[in-house]
């Protein structure tokens, strides 16, 4: 540090760049080491490293998928159609931006602006330390599995598809860094997160919806391919009307290089991914610009945004002594439930991360039983959709106090009792997953049939057990391991990563025990058994839920500092 320091008063060298850097990498693994001693943070790096095996499954076969297609097109010399696997790695990089989100970081990086860093080296950390995020590794490894299967199609083009593909992995990188740095601007404030969220949903629906509606495999029948033949031929239409634009972007360049190469034109070739280079240096530039409003101290806080308004004095009234009765202070339970209903309903209807979460499994489900109606057996249909809307509402119970923020204090100096607070906040989840239960309920109705009595009546009380266990494994992971939700993020997660695996396991494990009971009443032929069975668990889990409630006075006044530690951090 002590190089870095005689900076300011000496010439610049690049040891001391050398030195600046290996000092914040130090940093950035001092504090992560140290933080895997604080409680609960080892669990979370343990479940990261557990999910890191289906990530990598979840690119590792597009990115097989690419290198093939890539192969295919250039043994069989249909360069142009190469265009199409580019775009379709772009779409796919941004589309796992937006649902995987920007890696954590172990310190916030706008902290850097304090120390005596010139802006471009600021710039330069903030680009290296983003390197990781899951787009950017989604990109680089479909680019290298495109550039090897061009080699593999054809050997000469070996050098010709790196340089290319370097090139354009370069402008995924840097578009995801630009497009994550202004949203994060735009949705400084809460319509534009209102407008962005809406526009997340109508995206990842509609891919979905077009996944369930082109996908070979979830059509059966002549007419369904006959269908898709049309479906294909009117989008490959639309494809060559907007080819001339296409062919100027960063996929299209892409392919022409690859094309160029392939026909001796080297000139052309170096035109092509200099085309590409140029898009990369103006995303950089963007994205540059943004970093440097940020460098000059800019705050993207809602309060920092916010217009303040002349204040209009109102008369103040008296209130004589004896109108203001003992009632008014007293904390008791109703008061303090509505008082909290009150605020948890505000804070949903402005959480629009959480409309989304609710939104999507829902549309889901319509889209995958109008599918498979008929085809599935009705006894499955039901229960499965509703397991899977449960999904969207059980990460929410595990860090019921994350969007309370600096807020939390309040709670150490109401005279409240916080298990009065928890139970305003699970009839709030209680509600929601009620409202997704009817929606299911008339979605498979219409779209299928209506389930039998006795099976929609054990699911009703199946889904009752599965969120008292939720609910009671939830509060307590809100408070032992809270994790600060901040609204104007992108992609921002509502639970911390142990807390999010433990509730999908804890979900899978209630949906295997119910799947138990339906399975053995179908195997013997009683479906009357399923209502009776449900109900023992629920009513077993209504008692682990009134039990865990209890104590969770006591819970909230041991862990006062990791709550106030973790949620009051600015």
């Amino acid at each position: 540090m002590a190089e870095i320091t005689r900076a300011a008063v000496a010439s610049w060298t690049s040891a001391q760049t050398r030195a600046q850097f290996g000092t914040i990498t130090w940093l950035r693994w001092r504090i992560f080491r140290n933080g895997l001693r604080q409680k609960g943070k080892f669990g979370d790096f343990l479940a990261v490293l557990v999910m890191v095996p289906i990530f990598l499954g979840v690119i590792v076969f597009p990115s097989v998928g690419a290198g093939f297609g890539a192969w295919y097109f250039v043994s069989h010399g249909e360069f142009d159609r190469l265009a199409l696997i580019f775009w379709g790695i772009f779409a796919f990089c941004q589309f796992t931006s937006i649902q995987l989100g920007q890696p954590g970081t172990t310190f916030d990086p706008t902290e850097l602006i304090r120390f005596p860093l010139s802006f471009p080296r600021y710039a330069a950390v903030r680009t290296f330390f983003g390197l990781l995020s899951p787009s950017n590794i989604v990109s680089t490894l479909m680019s290298f599995a495109v550039a090897v299967g061009i080699t593999v199609g054809d050997q000469s083009l070996m050098l010709y598809a790196l340089a290319a593909l370097i090139a354009f992995a370069l402008v995924n990188i840097f578009f995801t860094r630009m497009l994550f740095a202004w949203v994060d601007r735009w949705l400084s404030t809460r319509r534009a997160r209102e407008i962005f969220t809406g526009l997340i949903v109508i995206g990842s629906l509609g891919f979905q919806y077009l996944n369930f509606t082109l996908n070979p495999a979830f059509q059966h029948g002549r007419h369904a391919n006959a269908a898709n033949a049309a479906r294909l031929a009117a989008a490959t239409s639309y494809y060559h009307r907007a080819e001339p634009v296409l062919s100027v972007l960063p996929p299209g360049l892409t392919m022409s290089a690859i094309k160029a190469a392939h026909y001796g034109h080297p000139g052309i070739f170096g035109a092509e991914v200099l085309g590409v280079l140029a898009f990369a240096s103006l995303f950089f530039a963007i994205f540059a610009t943004r970093l440097h409003k940020e460098f000059h101290g800019e705050n993207l806080s809602d309060v920092a945004n916010a217009v303040s308004e002349t204040s209009v004095k109102k008369p103040t009234v008296a209130v004589p002594a004896s109108v203001v009765s003992t009632h008014a202070m007293r904390f008791g339970a109703p008061q303090t439930i509505a008082a909290v209903l009150g605020k948890e309903f505000i804070s949903l209807r402005r959480n629009t991360g959480i409309f989304y979460s609710l939104v999507a499994p829902l549309v889901m489900v319509v889209l995958f039983a109008n599918m498979r109606a008929g085809r599935t057996p009705s006894f499955f249909l039901f229960p499965a959709a509703v397991t899977y809307t449960l999904m969207g509402i059980a990460p929410l119970c595990f860090n019921s106090l994350g969007a309370e923020g600096a807020g939390i204090q309040f709670y150490f100096l109401a005279p409240v009792k916080m298990r009065d607070v928890f139970l305003a906040k699970n009839l709030i989840s209680v509600a929601l997953a009620v409202a997704e239960f009817i929606a299911v309920f008339a979605a498979i109705t219409y779209v299928a049939h209506a389930p039998s009595a006795a099976m929609t009546l054990a699911v009703l009380l199946w889904a009752a057990f599965t969120m008292f266990v939720t609910l009671a494994v939830g509060n307590r992971r809100s408070v032992t391991a809270p994790k600060k939700i901040d609204m104007a993020k992108v992609a921002n997660k509502q639970a911390s990563p142990l807390s999010a695996f433990m509730s999908i396991g804890l979900l899978l494990l209630c949906a295997a025990l119910g799947a138990g009971v339906v399975l053995a009443a179908m195997y013997f032929d009683q479906p009357w058994i399923m209502p009776p069975a449900m109900l023992v668990l629920a009513v077993a889990g209504f008692f682990i839920y009134l039990h865990n409630l209890g104590t969770m006075d006591r819970l909230f006044a041991d862990h006062r500092d990791t709550l106030s530690e973790t949620l009051c951090k600015s």
